[in-house]
């Protein structure tokens, strides 16, 4: 072992207890106490960290005195990495507390704050049941301290609930450690893994130091000291507590059960398990309910912590990483989640203390709208609060990636089933923050204090910004060691090129479109940013070579979809957007559960390897789920007419022509190769058939112009579904394609009338006569009126399915319900024009690229023509091609005197409506009941008596459990 290794490793100890000492006797200034306590720390951790670089083990016996008579540190990889995060956020902290003058200058504070740290160090290097013991108490104690120097509380109660409760914590751990020592002699975890036997002696003490444990881990139900303790700390406290102090004990937690424990055979950590999936939901539901920003942050903890403990309901982490090995998928999924829980929270609670010294408080319901005051806090929040979720590519996402998969492989659907979930209650909490962050407020609910303190906020933000990317950067470098990272690439094949070509016509018209509006839309800069990043996010999944990249792509669409769809703040745009986050977190769950599935399969996830790979029938339909609920596939759409009418114009041009159609490209890389898809050619045509006929019809009985060509997009994928299931038929040739001319044009089309719908609801007179008029072109090209392009299209259609010998005239009716469609939307447009506040100003260049891109519409699948031939009989299709847009004209010039009719379809829509909106209240109604409900039991938990109780409860589980085999 190197010798500057050896002499490092005391360090990380010896020096932040040393700058306690300093600290309390005022020897050193705390900008001095940073300045020198950080750098050495970071170097002498680093400095030990190198012997880890060849799988070793770092030993350390104090004194030269070796185990059993001596103490032994040891430090691991698992170790280094938790000293790793420790540090960053500790360093971060110190930075935090020198930027508030009211802390720098607190002298009671710092040495608690040091000694917070080396205890930490030292907890996460000792290898004996005494020494945590020890080193446990030290860092309650320091917390403690801290929390009681909060100026938020002042009497000291969430101090002395905090101490009450972990003195009890301490009194079961110290039990637990007497009957171990009582029975074995031994107090060093190795010689105790060596010699402990599983008897009740042994259950017992398991039951005392867990117990303990998750007393300062705050699981459920004994966790009513830490939402008032790390709430009412400074920020920079509640970020170490949250971050650190709790990742520590679950750690040492693990360390037990994983080694000396590791023996019991009990069912005892199937019952820890349980109490974590507890946690999870039940913190997910406090926080979701919380009133304050500190608070909900502090139950997302007590929930992600639950993440930890499943890691111990799973057989194959019997034993933790030695030295020479790894661990399993479980130990380092969750190891990754904690790391990143430890990033990401840091970032929060840092990045609330910059809006509490913007604002004076924490109060949710006085900071809407407050991102435009402070991005840069906000933006901390949001990536931060996206790792918590698991979007990829950050931590998160890694560990539950790879926890999943381990749970998948032990058949393990009850703890896979609670990740899931878990994401879903996450992904609640982050929504409530951002929708009320980006949410237009009036001025006066948002006040802020009278002079805030910029410089302290703008660095409070930063620090959190840094921290936030970490946790992303933490992904992205495990992604790229990982063994997975060996068939991660880009690659533009043929397939993603015809996608490609729609997208690079769209972007920059939308792009141009919104910079050039700036003034007409709210908050424009962030709509900008947005789409531009979308921009790129949709360019990664189009050239993605592996399942795993396009994975990332498709996740960062759709919550950037999420941004563009709630854009305006207005309560429509609110509620769609609540629709359409929830159907995309779906779709992200699937997927996810898709590519866990598939990873046990092979760890090869390039297109080109699962393409002959035999992945499970589980996994592809996971997949197939996720893609149809991107592309709005009928009874996956719902999202989908709600979603598009309320975006900004340019927003619904890319969901509609770009977005929706990144399912489709999914589904064509992996649906027809796949076995598991052999028998789905005839349903997938048969729901084509019936969507594209089905959207139809609700599209005409609407009275929004947006709304129709919502369902018309709805309606033209299910004709992409038919023609996928022809494909997967493969009795066709010409099926793929009809299928790629049908997204092209479609693409094209679809940008082409949604920019033009919003030009025509905001623009009045000859400006407003002219871009109807130019909107003709696209939508008789997708109407399939010759001489256009659409002609050809609806040919080639016609001819997939006659090749397969399936009968023509659905495609015929398909038809005719596109031009009824497109009648539809044409006449709401000229007789019920869309009132605006807004009038845009359309740029020359505009105009021009708007035309092309119509223009582009209609000739397209003639180019295609050119190259490939669609039809050999030109004439025939032409004069073939007059049936549908006739029949359509017939059907509408028929429809039109019903007067009767017109009346009875209305009064049956307002009563439709008018029951949809007593069903919505009745629905808020008993959400605010239940939610009342999970309060009330919140509260009955507070009391001491109450703590007992479930103190008692716990126990009782726990023995029961100890009673049962494995």
């Amino acid at each position: 072992m190197s010798a500057p290794a050896l002499w490092a490793l005391p360090l990380i100890v010896a020096v932040p207890l040393c700058l306690a000492i300093a600290a309390f006797l005022e020897c050193l200034s705390p900008r001095r106490q940073v300045l020198l306590g950080v750098p050495a720390i970071v170097a002498g951790l680093s400095i030990a960290s190198v012997p880890l670089m060849e799988h070793s083990v770092l030993m350390l016996a104090l004194g030269d005195w070796p185990a059993p008579l001596g103490i032994v540190w040891q430090l691991d990889a698992p170790g280094a990495l938790m000293l790793g995060m420790t540090a960053i956020v500790a360093g971060a902290g110190s930075v935090a507390l020198l930027a508030d003058d009211e802390t720098a200058q607190d002298r009671h504070l710092w040495p608690l704050w040091w000694l917070l740290w080396g205890g930490l160090n030292a907890l996460l290097l000792s290898r004996d049941l005494f020494n945590l013991y020890i080193t446990l108490e030290l860092v309650t104690l320091a917390g403690v301290g801290l929390v009681a120097r909060s100026p938020q509380d002042p009497e000291g109660a969430a101090a002395l609930r905090y101490l009450l409760a972990s003195l009890l914590a301490s009194l079961l751990f110290l039990l637990g450690v007497a009957l171990l020592y009582g029975q074995t002699g031994k107090l060093d975890l190795e010689l105790l893994g060596e010699t402990l036997t599983d008897n009740a002696t042994s259950r017992l003490a398991a039951i005392a130091l867990s117990l303990g444990l998750m007393i300062k881990a705050a699981m459920v139900p004994l966790h009513t000291w830490l939402p008032s303790a790390h709430a009412r700390a400074q920020a920079p406290v509640s970020a170490m507590l949250s971050a650190v102090v709790v990742a520590a004990t679950l750690f040492v937690l693990w360390r037990l059960w994983l080694s000396p424990l590791a023996i019991l055979q009990t069912a005892l950590r199937d019952w820890l398990a349980l109490v974590g999936a507890a946690a999870l939901v039940w913190g997910g539901i406090q926080s979701v309910l919380q009133s304050r920003l500190k608070l909900l942050i502090a139950w997302s903890t007590l929930s992600q912590s639950g993440y930890a403990m499943l890691l111990l309901g799973l057989a194959g982490t019997a034993s933790w990483p030695g030295s020479g090995s790894g661990g399993s998928t479980a130990t380092e999924g969750a190891l990754q989640i904690l790391l990143a829980h430890g990033l990401a929270k840091a970032a929060m609670f840092i990045a609330a203390g910059a809006i509490v010294a913007t604002y004076g408080h924490d109060r949710l319901s006085r900071l809407g709208g407050s991102a435009a005051r402070l991005p840069l806090a906000w933006l901390a929040i949001s990536l931060a609060g996206l790792s918590l979720l698991g979007a990829p590519p950050t931590g998160g996402f890694v560990g539950k990636w790879w926890l999943l998969s381990a749970a998948f492989a032990e058949g393990s659907g009850l703890i896979a089933a609670v990740v899931l979930l878990g994401t879903l209650i996450t992904a609640a909490s982050l929504w409530r923050l951002l929708d009320l962050a980006l949410c237009p407020s009036p001025t006066a609910i948002q006040r802020p204090l009278t002079h805030p303190d910029a410089r302290l906020t703008g660095r409070l933000a930063m620090l959190a910004l840094g921290l936030a990317l970490l946790a992303w950067l933490q992904g992205l470098v495990t992604l790229g060691l990982s063994s997975q990272a060996a068939g991660l690439g880009m690659k533009l094949d043929s397939l993603g090129l015809i996608f490609m070509l729609p997208a690079l016509a769209i972007w920059p018209i939308a792009l141009g479109a919104t910079h050039a509006w700036r003034h007409a839309f709210p908050a424009s800069r962030r709509l900008f940013s947005i789409m531009l990043v979308a921009a790129v996010a949709h360019l990664l999944t189009l050239v993605a070579g592996d399942l795993l990249t396009f994975y990332i792509g498709t996740a960062m669409l759709s919550l950037l979809g999420w941004a563009m769809v709630q854009h305006d703040g207005d309560r429509p745009a609110r509620l769609a957007g609540i629709g359409y986050l929830a159907m995309m977190l779906l779709a992200e769950i699937a997927m996810l559960a898709g590519l866990a599935l598939v990873a046990l399969t092979t760890t090869d996830l390039s297109f080109s390897a699962l393409a002959v790979a035999e992945l499970p029938a589980l996994a592809i339909a996971f997949l197939a789920l996720g893609l149809g609920l991107k592309a709005g596939v009928l009874g996956l759409h719902a999202w989908l007419p709600l979603a598009h009418p309320v975006a900004p114009p340019m927003a619904s041009a890319i969901l509609s022509g770009l977005m929706i159609k990144v399912g489709v490209l999914g589904a064509l890389r992996l649906l027809p190769e796949a076995e598991a898809t052999a028998d789905w050619g005839v349903p997938l045509v048969t729901l084509g058939i019936f969507a594209s006929l089905y959207a139809a019809l609700r599209g005409v009985l609407h009275d929004h112009n947006k709304v129709v060509l919502a369902w018309s997009s709805v309606s033209q994928i299910g004709l992409i579904t038919a023609l996928l299931g022809l494909v997967i038929l493969a009795e066709a040739p010409t099926a793929m394609t009809a299928l790629l001319l049908v997204v092209t044009v479609h693409s094209l089309a679809k940008g082409a009338l949604f920019l033009g719908a919003g030009m025509a609801n905001r623009t009045q007179g000859r400006v407003r006569q002219r871009v109807v008029a130019a909107m003709l072109l696209p939508a008789l090209a997708l109407s399939g009126v010759p001489p256009l392009g659409g002609v050809l299209v609806k040919a080639s259609v016609e001819t997939a399915m006659g090749d397969s010998g399936l009968p023509t005239w659905p495609i015929i009716l398909s038809g005719v319900a596109t031009a009824l469609l497109m009648l539809r939307f044409f006449w709401l447009l000229l007789m019920r024009p869309e009132p605006s506040h807004h009038l845009l100003v359309i740029p020359r260049w505009l105009w021009w690229a708007w035309l092309a891109l119509g223009l582009l519409a209609a000739l397209a699948p003639w180019g295609w023509q050119w190259v490939v031939p669609v039809t050999t009989n030109m004439e025939k299709t032409l004069i073939a091609g007059l049936l549908s847009p006739l029949i359509a004209i017939a059907l509408a010039g028929m429809s039109l005197p019903a007067r009767r009719l017109h009346r009875t379809l209305a009064r049956r829509l307002d009563s439709w409506g008018a029951y949809r909106q007593e069903q919505g209240w009745r629905r808020a109604r008993q959400l605010r009941i239940l939610a009342w409900q999970f309060r009330r039991a919140e509260d009955w938990l507070m009391p001491w008596p109450a703590f007992g109780i479930a103190l008692g409860l716990m126990t009782l589980g726990m023995g029961l459990a100890s009673l049962l085999p494995s």
